[in-house]
């Protein structure tokens, strides 16, 4: 069981982190407005996955290091900037899907590290 401090400092790191992503993935311009709602969507996405998780069957490790927690934080990042950028339009979501992607691999590398 991890404190909520630790979780929102994943979260966090989570959203600053696919927000910067979303701005280095851009084969294209990409607005900051876009880059931030990428960033709030994934870190909000994991806060509340993982204080939802935070239970000792999803935060044991069956692989040294590695939570069903921590795996299942990926596909639901990928969801969170998912939906946003389906709420924002077509043309938003076909261009954040490099971004999407992309946070869904920040998400399980940062839970994997700092939870």
């Amino acid at each position: 069981m991890f404190p909520a401090w630790h979780i929102a400092l994943t979260a966090l790191i989570t959203a600053v982190l696919s927000g910067s992503g979303a701005v280095v993935a851009a084969r294209q311009q990409r607005s900051v407005v876009d880059a931030l709602l990428v960033g709030i969507a994934a870190g909000l996405g994991i806060l509340l996955w993982r204080l939802g998780a935070n239970t000792p069957t999803l935060n044991t490790d069956p692989i040294p290091g590695i939570s069903p927690a921590d795996v299942l934080s990926a596909p639901l990042a990928y969801v969170a900037v998912g939906m946003m950028a389906g709420l924002r339009g077509r043309e938003t979501a076909e261009r954040l899907g490099s971004a999407q992607a992309l946070a869904a691999l920040i998400a399980l590398l940062v839970n994997s590290i700092t939870i």
